[in-house]
């Protein structure tokens, strides 16, 4: 009895967290359909024209975690990114490499890594979250100047 109200308790907590954002952009779940939440991200993206941001990483990357942290303490960035982009995660792992997915995308150099879509489904840009670090996080500056130079690229 005991098992089942840690394990309803679980289910209520990971509902209410999924209702905070978007089911595809809450974490690298193995069991998601990265073409059903393609779908539902383009759908969102574009009555605002707004690009999608496919990170790809997984529970196993510890800079995936970073990048969350990062952007959960950085409400500036955080809604500099909402505003720019349509954020949708794609786990990569062994348990669900996604290749059919990742076969329509740029070949990722490391992990986390950004793909950049347009409102229209096309690929317009990728990029190695690399080159956004700081020390043991990322640069706030350097994050800052990625969502303009898109945001730009938008208009």
């Amino acid at each position: 009895m005991k098992n089942l109200i840690i394990a309803l308790t679980l289910i209520v907590s990971l509902d209410a967290f999924a209702f905070n954002g978007k089911p595809y952009n809450q974490n690298y779940d193995p069991q998601r359909d990265p073409f059903s939440d393609f779908k539902l991200a383009l759908q969102d993206a574009s009555p605002d024209n707004k690009l999608i941001l496919i990170v790809l990483g997984g529970d196993w990357c510890s800079w995936c975690h970073r990048l969350g942290s990062f952007i959960k303490k950085n409400e500036s960035i955080k809604k500099n990114l909402e505003d720019t982009f349509v954020v949708m995660k794609l786990n990569v792992s062994e348990e669900n490499s996604n290749q059919k997915f990742l076969s329509y995308l740029p070949e990722p150099k490391g992990y986390p890594y950004f793909v950049i879509i347009d409102s229209e489904g096309k690929v317009v840009g990728d990029q190695n979250t690399g080159g956004l670090e700081q020390g043991g996080s990322y640069s706030s500056t350097e994050f800052a100047g990625f969502i303009s130079k898109w945001s730009k690229a938008n208009k």
